[in-house]
């Protein structure tokens, strides 16, 4: 029998964000006959999903970085290296991808592999900045689209170095499949009128999600269609300015602010529509996962959202920081129910062929044998 190969899979939090909800989210499908996967975070405050591992038997461990470029943190990741054993660092963003190019050096880690899941121009100038110092320490990069793809030749590679695949992000299709079966009416639970449409959207509440323009949409919206209620799912540093934003324009009747919630997804089922009108995506896993669950989709032209949405077919883009496109959509598909149904049938269709998370965890698991392949001759 083959020995399995440690695979350390290493991001800054186990928050709610996209990138750490996709490392859950690939669990079931990982190749535990091939790899033996162990996970590492930085920030011990952002631990929700530690549940989700341990539940599956994965090793999680915790770096307990207490402040920001703490030298202990190096010391701490290059100690598990050595005593776990580890054959491939997968780092996902930049930050931790920082820490463990330069951990890694002072370890016998056979391969580094990073994640890039936004553009560069996302980030901050010095986590750019050191981030493209130490580039070169990685043996493979997978980019989460095409225009991320781009991004990272413009800025960051040196002579196609090193080597870069795209990997587009994926969800879970039978899972959501269950969702759908179990779709429910979830306007009792909110106190939504029984003849009001939804409205969902959810991410977390930071500013390039942009709710300052969703917000404006919604006055715009409601002030020619009165009968919809719009859903925030999601927390984070701006939701208490957004909640008070929504008082000051007067809208918060047509408003609901659900917080976190595990069943994200049975809200997006329920919704007639799921909007994201962001500055800035890479591959928003949010967004597929409304496509696969048959729920119209309007989002900005950004980052990777184009590469999987084609408008008027299976979807509607619209412009970033353009709070009146974002309105006029919506009123375009609450009055257009056939349209609603197009999009949704032809969304449902793409999501299910191009972008199931198996495709993408055999994928990734591929570039793990091709580097540690390279890596013993």
């Amino acid at each position: 029998m083959t020995q399995r190969r440690k695979v350390l899979w290493l991001i800054k939090g186990l928050g709610l964000g996209g990138a750490e909800k996709l490392l859950s989210l690939s669990l079931p499908y990982i190749d535990r006959d091939k790899y033996d996967y162990e996970v590492a975070y930085l920030l011990p405050w952002k631990n929700a999903l530690v549940d989700d591992f341990q539940r599956e038997d994965i090793p999680v461990h915790c770096l307990n970085q207490s402040r920001p470029y703490d030298i202990r943190t190096l010391w701490r990741l290059n100690r598990l290296l050595r005593n776990e054993n580890v054959d491939v660092l997968h780092v996902h963003l930049p930050y931790s991808g920082i820490v463990g190019r330069i951990a890694s050096r002072m370890s016998p880690v056979k391969a580094v592999v990073y994640t890039e899941h936004n553009l560069w121009q996302r980030y901050h100038k010095i986590t750019s900045l050191f981030n493209k110092i130490t580039y070169r320490w990685n043996d493979a990069v997978i980019a989460v689209s095409n225009e991320v793809e781009h991004s990272i030749r413009d800025n960051y590679s040196v002579n196609g170095k090193p080597k870069l695949d795209v990997i587009p992000n994926g969800v879970d299709i039978a899972l959501l499949q269950n969702v759908m079966a179990r779709k429910r009416d979830i306007r009792p639970e909110f106190g939504i009128p029984a003849d009001h449409a939804i409205v969902v959207h959810v991410a977390n509440f930071t500013p390039k999600k942009r709710h300052c323009d969703l917000l404006e949409a919604v006055k715009l919206v409601i002030n020619k269609n009165c009968k919809v209620t719009f859903i925030l799912v999601g927390q984070g540093p701006l939701q208490e300015k957004t909640e008070a934003d929504a008082r000051r324009l007067g809208i918060e009747d047509n408003v609901v602010f659900a917080g976190f919630r595990a069943d994200a997804t049975d809200i997006m089922a329920a919704a007639d529509m799921f909007v994201l009108p962001s500055q800035f995506e890479g591959m928003p896993v949010s967004m597929l996962e409304a496509m696969a669950l048959g729920t119209p989709v309007i989002a900005s032209r950004v980052g990777g959202i184009p590469e999987v949405l084609e408008d008027r077919l299976d979807g509607i883009l619209i412009d970033a920081m353009e709070p009146g496109q974002l309105a006029d959509s919506v009123l375009r598909l609450l009055a257009d129910q056939d349209l609603r149904a197009t999009l949704s049938d032809k969304a449902l269709i793409k999501v299910r062929q191009k972008f199931s998370i198996e495709d993408m965890v055999r994928s990734t698991e591929s570039v793990y044998d091709q580097m540690l392949k390279k890596a013993t001759g």
